[in-house]
């Protein structure tokens, strides 16, 4: 069996697959920006940026996804000037409302994580901790103190491995009524000191 093998990036072949991994993970809360499923999985394929993204592969089969934010965009790159691209400009309008309040801002002296996705088969394989280690280790090679991230609160099973890896909660809120549209209520952001 061939071992997993953490990297940057991915190929415009494997695109589809990133694609969809990320929107299996993320669907519920990206799904309301689209009239429907198969245009938000085409927006976020086509937003997909490979240099904001590390990958977990076995061969050539990609197990898991990391995304991070880099210069204000995360690992799909669902900014107005992208989403014009693919949507009417209604639509584009609809779906700029909705993601926007989903991003994260920059921390100075944070990587902000943007989203782990790990297949469904794979989960349990330690597939999340490496690409995490990974995120850990390009922190630290771009100088930052903390990794962080967030995590909704109907997701105890991904908090559990956050706390496992040492990140500890730093910020929770809610999102009151607006649970209805995302699917969630509440959030913990949660951070990683990155040693130098």
């Amino acid at each position: 069996m061939d071992t997993v093998a953490i990297g940057r990036g991915f190929t415009e072949d494997e695109r589809t697959r990133v694609a969809s991994l990320y929107w299996e993970a993320f669907s519920r809360k990206l799904r309301p920006g689209f009239a429907d499923e198969p245009t938000g999985v085409a927006v976020v394929r086509a937003g997909l940026r490979t240099d904001h993204v590390l990958t977990a592969r076995r061969g050539d089969q990609i197990l898991g996804v990391c995304g991070f934010y880099d210069a204000g965009t995360g690992a799909a790159d669902l900014t107005w000037t992208r989403l014009r691209r693919s949507l009417s400009v209604p639509a584009a309008l609809r779906a700029s409302l909705v993601l926007s309040l989903l991003s994260r801002p920059a921390r100075p002296g944070s990587l902000v994580l943007d989203g782990l996705c790990v297949d469904s088969a794979a989960r349990g394989l330690g597939i999340g901790t490496a690409l995490l280690s990974a995120a850990s280790e390009r922190a630290r090679q771009d100088g930052a103190r903390t990794v962080r991230l967030s995590v909704v609160d109907g997701n105890p099973r991904a908090r559990a491995l956050y706390e496992r890896r040492g990140f500890v909660p730093v910020e929770s809120g809610t999102i009151g009524i607006l649970s209805l549209v995302y699917g969630f209520d509440g959030y913990t952001a949660m951070e990683l000191a990155v040693d130098k």
